[in-house]
């Protein structure tokens, strides 16, 4: 096969050799954006409130959170979807763990009607140690009835939320 002689039939030899490694580079290129849409930590405050929410960023996909009305020394633990086979509107315990640190909470559940799921909040003072244990530790746990979620702490910034709700 003479390609050479012809400018046309090597065009089309070539297009034809790299259209499948031209289309999984593509392919690739443009998963890495998917796959920078990873749960992160961030830390936002308002006027009255505090956040520290593991989730992809300007979506509603949250793993977890943190958050207070600043300066009442009280967070809350907000998990948005808790054990399935839990019923809305119940307290129920569940544990959280960080490093050797187990804390034994009380929580409510409540209908997550946007995921179809229960949702658990806890109130829980800032001097529990479980903050502290959660500042040194490089992950966590929380156990709720059969489930277990197990969430980093890098770049969390635990230690900038309980400065905004604690006590003044």
């Amino acid at each position: 096969m003479a390609l050479s002689r012809s400018p046309g039939r090597l065009y089309r030899f070539l297009l034809a050799m790299f259209r499948f490694p031209l289309a999984i580079f593509l392919f690739a290129a443009l998963s890495q954006g998917a796959a920078a849409q990873e749960r992160l930590w961030s830390l936002d405050a308002g006027d009255e409130d505090a956040y520290l929410v593991f989730g992809v960023p300007e979506t509603d996909d949250v793993g977890i959170s943190f958050w207070c009305t600043m300066g009442t020394g009280e967070v809350s633990i907000f998990v948005p979807e808790a054990d399935p086979a839990m019923e809305a509107g119940k307290t129920i315990s569940f544990t959280m763990t960080a490093g050797e640190t187990v804390a034994q909470l009380e929580g409510k559940t409540a209908a997550n009607e946007e995921a179809g799921a229960v949702s658990l909040e806890a109130k829980v003072s800032d001097g529990e140690p479980i903050f502290t244990a959660l500042k040194e530790a490089d992950r966590f746990k929380v156990k709720v009835g059969k489930e277990e979620y197990v969430y980093p702490l890098t770049d969390a910034d635990v230690a900038g939320l309980l400065k905004l709700c604690g006590k003044p």
